[in-house]
């Protein structure tokens, strides 16, 4: 039997490829997720290592503001802390670090670089220690002058700037500045390897400015003298300075790496999730494929019954094939994956800085593939293989189908088993009932879209077919007609054909009708909450506190506005009972740290908005206010009322509160308002706000305008654009473009998510032309019969197209039906806790261009197979048993 389930496999080349076609595809994008991932945090592990090396020791202050987009910020330390450092024991040199954001370079064009969702600007300064400083001189030297800087290689490559030359910056306090490139430099060992994002490095006291921390480092660094550990050096620094938090330089390196490994980590497992949608898809396919092998094989199986073939030996034919086609997939799909990984490497070294070359594969990823690729293979060819066992031997002597219209009670009951399971599964997930949400609502997903193949598909499969046959049949086109009966002969066999492509569009449906649905609900709160008429805002996400110091009274001045109201963004910790339940277990501390721990006590991390109270509400209808707007003033916070009365909180009430720059306060509640406008649950006056946020977050991130009632808009806006046309980082946007520039971030993600999941639609394509292909082997003699009847090649290829498109469809629509109910269900929780809160829209031109798409997708799948029918010997065909 081992023999004959080679032999089989060798005789039938083809039907080896195209079964194992899906399972190398879902491989290669495993395969080449896992490389990628694996690959970035080394690369990073690594030139962080090599960033930190002559770092033995850092002290810093123990007081941080945590932050949802990467490491928490601390309060800058002052510049006399270098002083008191340098002169403990066993300190060979001390140098105080400025990092922060930074502004904006501007090209040739006056336009920012890299602007849009590019990667940021950072401002350091010019350390003079060659061991302690952050990056390796290639050309030049180091900044010495207020007004010179030194850049990273890359930056001078798409400024096509050299040293000598003048560079432009765009800064928050004094708009456009210039300064002479004095300097390259690059990161690693030999000053070759980028960072992905844009250092500058300054003088002291430029960085200071730039960064708005005059006299304050953000930390300083240590080098020890010969012979000092840093633990001995770490011991020194924290019995001279008990106030100041000590790290020692492996767990300052060491705390860098897993913060930027965060969020590869993170970006591994977003993609890794497509692959395995990949391999649920193939699931479909192998199993369609394998059902119709045993169908053709039906004489042949019965035949080794006779000659005395046990059950268990035929079983275990079918189930040999089913290793060998997963082992081979897997292979391929690993050499795929290699080359897979390094396109995205090279992609991804846009941003991130990578090792250079082809990835090597670990013997992990190698047993994992293999293993995912075999048992993927053997699970969908099970029931199938099972089947083919129970041929009785009589079946020898006549042609037999072993598959039927009806479905059996097994189906029926593992069908609703599959369905009932599903639908609690996902209810569990939104309802955030479980342990973990997401698997929950993944894997009720994936039970209810089987349940569909095993129950709801088989059913509808013929009736619908047929419906379909007669919007293609044009003009009572026999062919058309013919295609519908072909698919709705076989229900199982179509819906599980279908099923695979069912999968993509019910993605690709939720996807599309969230976005959409978010998007009308932002469009829907501008425009019943914000009364402004125009927005000033800045002209990219990376130019954040890029609106300059003073503008905000520069617009309250031009002729035709009557408010010009600000608006910041920052982060408190709330303190109140309801934080200290909700706040999770303290974080583990450090090895290597020593000294004052963090004073951030336990709370809640919430957003926060600064805003001005005589304004701010004349521009914003926040609904019915509880409370009055002239007693916001510093050391008081408004909040939304709903939000208020989940934590318990009453008008008059103290709340405590933590800042990362100035520490435990306590704010009183003088304001509740109705509605927020979807981008915080907390007001607070910027006479609360600036004395307490951190200089990041102290800077206007968008003006509210509203024109004088009577005034000119046009005239209005003409003169606003004329006020910042020497800044390039802000520009003033109406309502509309204002909603779309909030709203492009999705685009962005949608095309990104779109690409990932054609991978899971190609894969169904493929499926349906491999149905195709092996039904066309099926029919071999019915296709000949037809011929001989007097159709013509053009009229089989029609019908073998048609029937394609009539699978496609049908897949789409059970995508597009099972995507938005997904989506209703999705929004209903969502709104739970907040009726009214989201907007839900059907994309209805979106969902017709993807049926029309997917129709016309099913009839490309179904070119080869119908050239290949087309192309049969008619006596050959006929004459076929």
């Amino acid at each position: 039997m081992f023999r004959v389930a080679l032999k089989d496999l060798l005789a039938r080349k083809r039907r080896l490829v195209t079964t194992g076609l899906a399972i190398v595809l879902g491989i290669a994008f495993l395969t080449g997720t896992q490389l990628l991932s694996a690959t970035l945090s080394d690369s990073i592990e690594s030139l962080i290592g090599d960033v930190y090396d002559g770092i033995d020791g850092v002290v810093r202050s123990p007081d941080k503001q945590e932050t949802p987009f990467g490491q928490p910020l601390r309060t800058p330390v002052p510049a006399s802390l270098v002083e008191q450092v340098a002169a403990v024991d066993g300190v060979r040199v001390a140098e105080g670090f400025v990092e922060s954001t930074g502004p904006q370079l501007l090209d040739e064009n006056n336009k920012v670089v890299g602007g849009g969702f590019g990667p940021p600007t950072l401002v350091y300064n010019w350390v003079q220690d060659d061991e302690l400083r952050t990056g390796k001189l290639t050309d030049g030297r180091g900044p010495t002058a207020d007004d010179e800087i030194a850049l990273d290689f890359s930056t001078v490559e798409d400024l096509g700037v050299a040293t000598g030359d003048q560079v432009t910056w765009v800064t928050t306090q004094q708009g456009q500045e210039n300064f002479e490139l004095v300097g390259v430099l690059g990161l690693g060992p030999d000053g070759t390897e980028a960072s992905g994002a844009k250092p500058m490095f300054f003088t002291t006291a430029t960085a200071m400015r730039l960064a708005d921390q005059p006299d304050q480092f953000n930390f300083v660094a240590v080098a020890a003298g010969d012979g000092v550990s840093e633990k001995q050096l770490a011991d020194n620094l924290v019995s001279t300075l008990p106030d100041q938090q000590v790290l020692t330089g492996a767990a300052f390196t060491e705390e860098n790496q897993q913060s930027i490994s965060q969020f590869v980590d993170i970006l591994g497992v977003f993609v890794s999730v497509f692959g395995y949608i990949a391999l649920f898809v193939a699931i479909f396919i192998i199993y369609n494929t394998f059902s119709i092998i045993v169908t053709q094989r039906t004489r042949e199986t019965a035949l080794l019954r006779a000659i005395g073939a046990r059950r268990r030996q035929v079983l275990g034919a079918t189930m040999l094939e089913a290793v060998v086609v997963g082992l081979l997939a897997a292979v391929f799909g690993l050499l795929f994956g290699v080359a897979l990984a390094a396109a995205l490497i090279k992609l991804v070294g846009n941003f991130f800085t990578v090792s250079n070359g082809v990835p090597s594969l670990s013997v992990g990823i190698v047993v994992s593939a293999v293993l995912i690729g075999v048992i993927v293979t053997v699970l969908s060819a099970l029931i199938p293989a099972w089947r083919s066992s129970k041929v009785p031997p009589i079946a020898a002597l006549s042609e037999t189908s072993v598959d039927h219209s009806d479905l059996s009670l097994s189906r029926k009951i593992w069908g609703s088993v599959l369905f009932v399971g599903g639908v609690a599964l996902i209810g569990t997930g939104l309802a955030n009932a479980g342990p973990d949400p997401l698997v929950f609502v993944g894997v009720g997903a994936a039970a209810v879209l089987l349940s569909v193949a095993v129950i709801l598909g088989p059913l509808i499969a013929a009736p619908v077919s047929r419906a379909l046959a007669r919007v293609f049949a044009f003009r009572g086109d026999t062919a058309s007609r013919l295609a519908g009966e072909n698919a709705a002969r076989n229900p199982k066999r179509t819906a599980s054909t279908a099923a695979a492509l069912t999968i993509g569009v019910t993605l690709v449906v939720v996807i599309a009708i969230v976005a959409s649905s978010i998007k009308a609900t932002f469009d829907a709160t501008v425009s019943d909450s914000v009364k402004a008429d125009f927005v000033v805002a800045t002209a990219s996400v990376t130019s954040f506190g890029a609106i300059p110091v003073g503008l905000r009274k520069e617009v309250q001045n031009t002729p035709g506005v009557q408010f010009a109201s600000p608006v910041r963004f920052s982060f408190i910790r709330l303190l109140d009972d309801a934080s200290k339940e909700n706040a999770s277990a303290a974080e583990e501390i450090p090895a290597g740290l020593v000294g004052a721990e963090d004073n951030a006590p336990e709370g809640d991390d919430e957003f926060v908005l600064g805003v001005d109270p005589d304004t701010w509400f004349e521009v914003i209808d926040n609904g019915k206010l509880q409370g009055s707007v002239t007693d916001l003033d510093e050391g008081t916070m408004a909040a939304n009322n709903d939000y208020a009365e989940e934590r318990g909180w009453k008008l008059g009430d103290t709340i405590p509160v933590y800042f990362g720059a100035t520490g435990e306060k306590e704010l009183e509640l003088a304001l509740l308002f109705e509605n927020n406008i979807g981008q915080g649950e907390i007001y607070l006056p910027l006479a609360t706000f600036e004395p307490n946020a951190l200089p990041t977050f102290n800077v206007d991130a968008q003006i509210y305008v509203t024109a004088e009632e009577g005034a000119d808009n046009v005239a209005v806006g003409k003169a606003l654009d004329e006020l910042v046309a020497d800044l390039p980082t802000v520009q003033i946007q109406n309502l509309q473009e204002f909603v779309e520039a909030q709203t492009a971030p999705i685009n962005t993600f949608l095309g990104i998510v779109y690409g990932l999941l054609a991978l899971a639609i190609v894969i169904a394509l493929i499926g349906i032309a491999n149905t195709l292909s092996l039904s066309v082997l099926e029919r071999t003699r019915e296709l000949g019969l037809l011929r001989a009847v007097g159709m013509s090649r053009r009229q089989l290829r029609r019908m073998i197209r048609t029937e394609a498109a009539i699978i496609a469809v049908l897949g789409t629509l059970m995508g597009l039906v099972i995507g938005i109910l997904f989506s209703i269900a999705l929004t209903a929780a969502i709104s739970a806790d907040s009726p009214g809160l989201f907007t839900y829209r059907l994309p209805v031109v979106q969902l017709v261009v993807i049926t029309i798409t997917a129709a016309l997708a099913g009839i490309v799948a179904a070119w080869l197979p119908a050239r290949r029918a087309s192309n049969l010997d008619v006596l050959k065909a006929v004459s076929s048993v």
